[in-house]
């Protein structure tokens, strides 16, 4: 009669354990579909590099790369992870690199999360590792493609080889290569060292 009930208490435990198996592996499926639903992107890229080549600025062209992009063509935008954008001129290089990044109207990029600029005054290809450099960081920028203005409303560091100087909010046009910082601005200079 032992035995009888053990069985028996074995048979509904493991119909017990079936049936909560399988309401999990439910509800994990129902979750899953319902997150592809909400993302509704066009397409997404995972490790991507894209080249952009300007017809009108024949001697300029971008470089961006990303862990991943994911791109609703309704609204026309998208979501990157860690970005980076490689701006190649004649005269100077502009690598802009992030932890996030979303495009607007595909010409406006908003970057955020430890956004670092630097500038190099040589063509991309050129660039030597030991070259003086221009370092801005900030933690949010705004870059229009179309008219190639940088703005941020952040506190903004700017580093070169002779000290810092830094300032709340940023307006830098990319054309004119000048560049504004709009308030609480503080430098601290050190004199060159050359004769």
């Amino acid at each position: 009669m032992f035995s009888g009930r053990f069985i028996l208490f074995a048979l509904i435990l493991a119909a017990l354990a079936l049936w909560i198996s399988f309401q999990q592996s439910t509800q994990q499926s129902a979750l899953l579909d319902s997150s592809l639903k909400s993302t509704d992107y066009s397409w997404q890229l995972f490790n991507s590099t894209t080249w952009q080549f300007d017809k009108t600025q024949s001697k300029q062209n971008t470089i961006t790369q990303a862990d991943s992009v994911f791109y609703q063509e309704a609204n026309q935008t998208s979501q990157l992870s860690q970005p980076r954008i490689v701006i190649s001129q004649p005269e100077q290089t502009l690598v802009i690199r992030s932890q996030q990044g979303k495009t607007r109207a595909d010409s406006v990029l908003e970057l955020s999360g430890q956004v670092i600029i630097t500038q190099f005054d040589q063509p991309y290809l050129t660039i030597k590792t030991d070259s003086q450099n221009k370092t801005l960081t900030t933690e949010f920028i705004t870059y229009n493609s179309n008219t190639e203005e940088i703005n941020s409303r952040r506190e903004v560091v700017i580093t070169q080889a002779n000290g810092t100087t830094s300032g709340t909010g940023l307006k830098a046009n990319l054309k004119t290569r000048e560049f504004q910082l709009l308030s609480n601005v503080k430098g601290h200079y050190m004199p060159s060292t050359e004769n």
